[in-house]
């Protein structure tokens, strides 16, 4: 079944490249273009009066690849209304880049498209300059999560044909799953080893029906940012071009969790992230 893609564009180089990116990832899909002009940034005499040309460059895209894109136009909030376009329009995915020009639509890490990530209710893409891009090794980090499991199912329905690897990363310093304790045993350790196994062994098992090309591995990791930093190294050590991660909100900014470590992955990892909630 074909699926529906949102692209964000402001019209600047890094909405050409969530777009190339789409084209690339969903071949078969349907695309549609928005572009939401914020009156509280945008000059009368700029592009509020002509916001269609945010659109000029990547419909010289979609052309070369012969595909044709829908468009919308949309003013207020833009985070808000990329949100309320993919909610309107059913779409499957959103693919948008991870800051663009500054001045009136800004797609920036950290404020529109972290509020994306938190607020859509479809899998996000953020794809940021200079990353390396292909559909050969996906990563899917998990923890014990509902939300990681949705990414797990995404992975392997989505993108079947690919290489997929399932890792988890050990914090040794810190609680397990958030329980509050620090590890003070080898006793205590080796439990959280054994749990680590089990639960790789268990995220095997659940897409085992699908047919995909999968396996598990669980890393360690010490330092400030300790899941994070033994997730982004693995990408960047095993040639991975795509990270696939479960994300929840909770009370209050409705953080990206895995703790914070979606939202980290997805500001520093030299592959695109999607974020799956």
């Amino acid at each position: 079944m074909s699926r529906s893609v949102l692209i964000p564009t402001d019209g600047g180089p890094l909405s050409r490249d969530a777009l190339e990116y789409a084209i690339a990832t969903f071949p078969d899909a349907t695309f549609t273009l928005v572009h939401v002009v914020d009156p509280r940034y945008t000059d009368p005499d700029e592009d509020e009066l002509r916001p269609e040309r945010a659109f000029t460059d990547l419909l010289d895209v979609a052309g070369r690849h012969d595909i044709e894109v829908e468009t919308e136009i949309r003013v207020g909030h833009p985070s808000r209304e990329i949100v309320a376009v993919s909610e309107d329009n059913a779409v499957d995915d959103i693919v948008m880049g991870s800051h663009g020009r500054e001045g009136a639509s800004r797609i920036l890490l950290g404020s529109i498209a972290e509020r994306v990530l938190r607020r859509a209710p479809v899998p996000v893409t953020i794809v940021r300059p200079h990353q390396r891009t292909g559909n050969k090794h996906h990563l899917v980090p998990i923890d014990d999560s509902d939300q990681s499991r949705k990414a797990l199912e995404y992975a392997v329905s989505v993108f079947p044909e690919v290489e997929t690897t399932i890792l988890h990363a050990i914090d040794p310093m810190e609680t397990h799953y958030g329980e509050g304790q620090l590890v003070y045993s080898e006793t205590e350790y080796e439990r959280i080893e054994t749990e680590a196994e089990q639960l790789l062994a268990n995220a095997v098992d659940s897409v085992r029906a699908s047919d995909a090309h999968v396996s598990a591995t669980k890393v360690v990791e010490w330092g400030p940012n300790r899941p994070a930093d033994a997730i982004l190294d693995y990408v960047e050590d095993s040639d991975v071009d795509h990270v696939i991660m479960g994300s929840h909100g909770r009370s209050g900014i409705s953080r990206v969790l895995l703790g914070s470590v979606a939202e980290t992955v997805a500001r520093r990892s030299p592959a695109p992230v999607t974020v799956v909630r």
